[in-house]
């Protein structure tokens, strides 16, 4: 019996390495229609994985809509971008650091894009492109 129980101790402290995992993911933001759809698919999956960790299969469920929306809103569409860099405006300085998901405040003057009234654009003062959302001002893209 003693034997037994050494055998199973052993054998649980081997079983632990070969369970444990690394999971490395890398996104790059989507250039196209079909890497957009490939990024929404790729938000949805990698939610999944991270609520299945978490939370078992109810987390799965769970992180999966919500990557799906994160992945899916993640980038403007591919022809905004290059209306925007083929259209540059005068620099504007904005205080505070831009990144994606901030919101730019109500002074900074916004010019539309013709062919996407969902998206409006500025150039900062060291003339990079950002690209924000009509509705509710969030930086969609920033070229840093």
């Amino acid at each position: 019996m003693r034997r037994f129980i050494l055998a199973t101790a052993a054998l649980g402290l081997l079983a632990g390495p070969v369970l444990a995992q690394t999971t490395v993911v890398t996104t790059t933001e989507p250039k196209s229609e079909g890497e957009q759809a490939a990024g929404t698919l790729a938000g949805a999956g990698t939610g999944a994985v991270a609520g299945a960790l978490v939370g078992g299969p109810v987390g799965a469920a769970i992180g999966g809509v919500a990557g799906l929306a994160i992945g899916g809103a993640a980038s403007a569409p591919d022809e905004v971008r290059q209306y925007v860099v083929a259209n540059p405006t005068q620099p504007v300085v904005v205080e505070g650091e831009i990144t994606q998901g901030s919101v730019i405040p109500g002074s900074v003057t916004l010019v539309p894009v013709p062919s996407n009234p969902d998206y409006e654009y500025f150039y900062t003062s060291n003339n990079q492109p950002v690209i924000v959302s009509k509705a509710d001002r969030k930086v969609i893209y920033y070229a840093n």
